[in-house]
């Protein structure tokens, strides 16, 4: 499992919190319907607080300021040096469950290096080309020598926010929980990555230069199949699966007249069928979109998208640093107190293999 620094240093130096929020957040994906995890039996109210409690405490000893020490919770939650170290190990807790939220996600379709601030992701695209093989005669000792390239391109993580009223005060005093909060805003950067990723990867493999041959606008299986073939030869060989929303995948069935599905076939379980000629076939969960003011939802139900996801993915995602900034209580006009979540990140369509699609 891909981690980034942060979240590594948090699991070793803050091994008890790191313990309780991921049996947290494993018991959340359980509750989504993410298989095979393991969490404890305790409530979800239960780990909140507990995680609350071991909040508290890995403040005190980061800081080296006990609670104690301060008149009250309130002048205690004020304290510059408190803040700072809270929304450092807020930061932590981010990044330790991001990176599993993403690949579970996108990482069908990306491919995503996680850096620390500062970095830049450097992608080396492999020159997918063969040697030409030359008619030589006996007594011609070489024919013409070749030398292949890569090529490479660079992905720079941007500053992004979120940007809300929080109260360390609340977390402190059991008002809110911390472990409600960083999931919260985990899947609003994840919404928001995977907007930006699905939007880059339909742009790429739809857009109107696509040759004709990775696009199918009127589906038969047989032309369904012949792009599969082609998608897996022009990808060195790494087979195809066919991707898509559950209500597109729908449309991916033979178009004989003589197919008969009775109510235990897979198709009838699942609502589409998991092999299709022998390419395997993956739904794409559905997302909100959160641009629409009608409850509209993202991806096309109207696309089935042909991918190698063994060979080079379509789209790179590059993840930089988090960092908390929470103002003082007095800085606002209204005395609320204020935190910005920022989160480097970039999305980009960059990519030595070919995909397609199919409209239905």
């Amino acid at each position: 499992m891909k981690e980034l620094l942060t979240a590594k240093r948090f699991a070793e130096n803050s091994k008890e919190l790191y313990i309780a929020f991921r049996d947290y957040f494993d018991h959340t994906q359980s509750i989504k319907g993410i298989e095979g995890k393991t969490f404890s039996a305790v409530s979800l109210d239960d780990k909140e607080k507990a995680i609350n409690k071991l909040f508290a405490e890995e403040l005190e000893k980061r800081s080296g300021i006990k609670m104690a020490s301060s008149s009250d919770v309130a002048h205690y939650a004020n304290n510059i040096v408190v803040k700072t170290y809270a929304d450092e190990i807020v930061d932590a807790m981010i990044d330790m469950i991001l990176p599993e939220v993403l690949l579970q996600s996108v990482g069908l379709i990306a491919d995503i290096r996680f850096l620390d601030w500062g970095d830049t992701a450097n992608f080396e695209l492999e020159n997918n080309a063969l040697f030409t093989v030359s008619q030589a005669g006996y007594r011609q000792k070489n024919s013409i020598f070749q030398k292949q390239e890569n090529t490479n391109a660079t992905l720079a993580p941007i500053a992004h926010q979120v940007a809300v009223i929080t109260s360390l005060f609340n977390v402190l005093t059991g008002r809110d929980s911390i472990a409600k909060y960083v999931m919260k805003a985990v899947k609003s950067i994840e919404a928001q990555m995977l907007n930006e990723a699905y939007d880059a990867f339909v742009t790429a493999v739809t857009a109107g230069s696509v040759p004709s041959a990775l696009k199918i606008t009127t589906y038969t299986d047989e032309s369904a199949i012949t792009l599969a073939e082609t998608v897996t030869a022009w990808n060195q060989n790494r087979k195809a699966v066919f991707v898509g929303t559950p209500v597109a995948l729908k449309s991916l069935l033979p178009t004989n007249s003589n197919y008969r599905y009775t109510l235990d076939d897979t198709f009838v379980k699942l609502g589409y069928i998991p092999q299709f000629n022998n390419y395997d076939v993956v739904p794409m969960a559905q997302m909100a979109d959160y641009t629409s003011t009608t409850y509209g939802l993202k991806l096309d139900d109207n696309k089935i998208f042909v991918v190698s996801p063994s060979s080079d993915k379509v789209i790179k995602i590059a993840v930089g640093g988090t960092m908390s900034i929470t103002s003082g209580v007095y800085e606002n006009a209204n005395l609320a107190q204020t935190g910005s979540i920022m989160k480097a990140y970039a999305v980009g369509a960059i990519t030595n293999s070919i995909a397609g699609y199919i409209a239905v």
